[in-house]
């Protein structure tokens, strides 16, 4: 089971929310193993000149999304070197995004990724039981019932430690996902101690997805889902700026 009390990782939206004092983080990062472009030296590097404090790498766990079936090792090996040669000024946690394989909060993760992940970022990226289908082949509704369950089974996970983009795959593909069931989630998560991420990628305005976060009670992690070099650091300026204009 997860440690759903690590500090490392959580802020309370409530402090957040009131305080309006954004700490330097990004937690949601992936890199060239993946579907990035940037390596992990080169997010290390980038990093430091956004004046971030501490990054989380969360490559994505899905087999398909990788070159090389045995990059897992390299990718861990190359974070615990940058991060010796950078520890006065960066601090980094190995994570992975690992998606949800079951309606019940399980997630796709080999054994290694299991005992070497600081950090794991639980989502919604194909739905259990497509059947072959595609999300965009889906419904509005359709879409919408089986993001929802994909996501309450997360809110309940004992495998992860948070929850990136709620509703962000049915909206790309299918439908807006509806105000009163992302409460629903956000409500669950934080009965179970799991996080909530503020992505502002997805979450527009992000201000008040934090402000719904803080109404019921959540611990959030701040996550920018960087694929490229610019967006490194994105989460900490959108909030910053959304924080202000509130």
């Amino acid at each position: 089971m997860r440690n759903k009390l690590d500090r490392r990782y959580y802020l309370d939206a409530s402090d957040l929310w009131a305080t309006k004092s954004v700490p330097k983080w990004d937690f949601h990062i992936h890199t060239n193993y993946t579907d990035g472009k940037a390596s992990v030296q080169q997010v290390f590097e980038r990093g430091i000149e956004a004046g971030l404090e501490v990054i989380a790498f969360t490559e994505h766990a899905e087999p398909w999304r990788s070159s090389t079936p045995d990059w897992f090792p390299n990718y861990v090996a190359e974070i615990e070197r940058c991060r010796v040669s950078c520890a006065h000024q960066i601090k980094a946690f190995i994570g992975i995004e690992a998606n949800a394989c079951s309606f019940d909060g399980e997630v796709e993760l080999t054994g290694a990724m299991r005992e070497k992940s600081e950090f794991i970022l639980g989502a919604a990226h194909r739905y259990p039981g497509l059947d072959g289908r595609k999300v965009a082949d889906l419904s509005g509704p359709e879409a919408i019932e089986l993001e929802y369950k994909t996501l309450m089974g997360l809110a309940q996970s004992t495998e992860i430690d948070a929850i990136a983009h709620i509703g962000a795959t049915c909206a790309k593909y299918c439908a807006p996902f509806p105000l009163s069931l992302t409460r629903e989630i956000i409500r669950s998560a934080a009965h179970n101690g799991i996080a909530v991420e503020i992505n502002p990628v997805y979450h527009k305005p992000l201000a008040a997805f934090l402000a719904l976060c803080a109404d019921e009670g959540a611990l959030v992690t701040l996550g920018s889902n960087a694929h490229g070099f610019g967006d490194i650091g994105l989460v900490v300026r959108a909030l910053q700026a959304g924080l202000r204009h509130d």
